[in-house]
This record gives C-alpha cells, sequence and structure tokens, in this order.
C-alpha cells in the first residue's frame, strides 16, 4: 500500500470492537498517523498484514482464533520492518517473555495516556522503543534472571564499552535517542551507533530485549527509579 513518507501506518488488531473503534478515531485524528485496516480475528491479521504492509502492527494478547505473541512471531519474519506493538491491559512476566521472545518491538499498557502512546508510535520511526518507564518498572520489579533463559544466548556483558552500559540503562527507563543524547552530550547519531553495537555484541534484536537484559544483568536497578 502506498503511502506517504511522513505518515505512520497503522493495523490494529484486537478483539474488543469498541476500544477498536474508539482507538482508531483517536489515531485518525492525528495528522502523520492512518489506520489502514483493523481487526480482532489472528487469521485474518495475517492476511491484513501481508496486504497492507503497515508501519506498525498494535497488538492485544489474546485474539479470536489465536494467540497475539505466536501471531507477532511469524509477523516478525514476514515483515522485519514492521514494529509490534503489544497495546495490553496484561502486565505479566509470563506473558511479557513470550512477546519478548515473538519478536515485539513494543509493549504498552492500555492506561496509559493518548499523548504518552502517540509519542511512542512516532519514537518508533526513530527506532526508540515503544515502552513506557512505568510499565518498563512494574514489569521488571516481577522479574528475575532465570525467568529469561529462553532470550537468544548473550556474552558477559564486559564485552560492551561504559558508554554502552549508560546507553543500555537509559533504553531501560524509556529514554528516546534525543533524550539520551541530551543526557550523554553526545548526538543523536552517536546514540544510534552505540545501539548498533550493543544489538550486535549482545545478540538482541531490539531496543525491549535490551531493557530486559539490562535488569538481569544489573546495568540498571528500578528499585531507585521514583
Amino acid at each position: 500500500m502506498d503511502a506517504s513518507p511522513d505518515i505512520i501506518s497503522i493495523l490494529l488488531v484486537d478483539p474488543n470492537v469498541l476500544f477498536r473503534c474508539g482507538m482508531a478515531r483517536l489515531l485518525e485524528a492525528q495528522p502523520d498517523m492512518r489506520i489502514v485496516g483493523e481487526t480482532g480475528d489472528y487469521h485474518e491479521a495475517l492476511s491484513l498484514a501481508g496486504r497492507l504492509n503497515p508501519d506498525v502492527i498494535l497488538l492485544e494478547i489474546e485474539l479470536i482464533g489465536g494467540d497475539g505473541p505466536a501471531l507477532a512471531g511469524i509477523l516478525s519474519e514476514e515483515l522485519p520492518c514492521a514494529s509490534l506493538v503489544f497495546l495490553t491491559a496484561q502486565i505479566d512476566a509470563d506473558t511479557l517473555l513470550r512477546c519478548i521472545q515473538s519478536g515485539a518491538t513494543g509493549y504498552l499498557q492500555k492506561t496509559i495516556t493518548p499523548e504518552e502512546l502517540f509519542a511512542r508510535l512516532r519514537g518508533l520511526q526513530q527506532h526508540e522503543a515503544a515502552i513506557s518507564l512505568t510499565t518498563v518498572t512494574t514489569l521488571m520489579q516481577r522479574l528475575n534472571a532465570g525467568a529469561f533463559a529462553a532470550l537468544p544466548p548473550t556474552v558477559p556483558h564486559s564485552q560492551l564499552t561504559p558508554r554502552e552500559c549508560e546507553v543500555i540503562a537509559l533504553v531501560a527507563r524509556g529514554m528516546t535517542n534525543k533524550r539520551m543524547a541530551a543526557i550523554l552530550g553526545i548526538s543523536e547519531h552517536t546514540v544510534r551507533n552505540h545501539l548498533c553495537s550493543i544489538y550486535q555484541k549482545l545478540n538482541l534484536k531490539n531496543r525491549l530485549q535490551v531493557a530486559v537484559y539490562s535488569v538481569t544483568h544489573g546495568l540498571v536497578d528500578f528499585s531507585q527509579v521514583g
């Protein structure tokens, strides 16, 4: 589907019709966002995603006829350029783990404000994580390192530079590239270079996995986050 490069095309996948309609109206009111399709059905979502090739796919965990993380696993292979973001009320360790393993690039709660949702969706275009500090903090406090044994194997973080460790800790706090650049006194381009190096060294796919890695390997202490 052809679209302006400035427009974020979005596929909504949620079985709650009322929520989906409300979300569609909310997002369509943004000048840079367009709903290209919506469904609550697992199989229809697969078909729509392949045909519409959206920039962002907003997913619920439980779908009609299938499972959100399973769907995300297929779509992450078939549409590697699409951002897969779970927008859900569920917030438990097992669900988060399944979403991370599926290749999801974001995990947001339905309690977030519209402004935060818009900001997170726009941030995806800059390869930022669609995950809020509140969500990360709540989730990470319920997790332990053993829960993530099924993640891709990583190397000891001793192979990371001190600056890369700083970047990882800020990623876990939901910082944007712009904010990280300001805090570290470097350019956004340099931030992106550090992130590319981190992905390669740790064999991780995206910022959501980096956020989990930072906590399970002691690079950030969320008990100190206010």
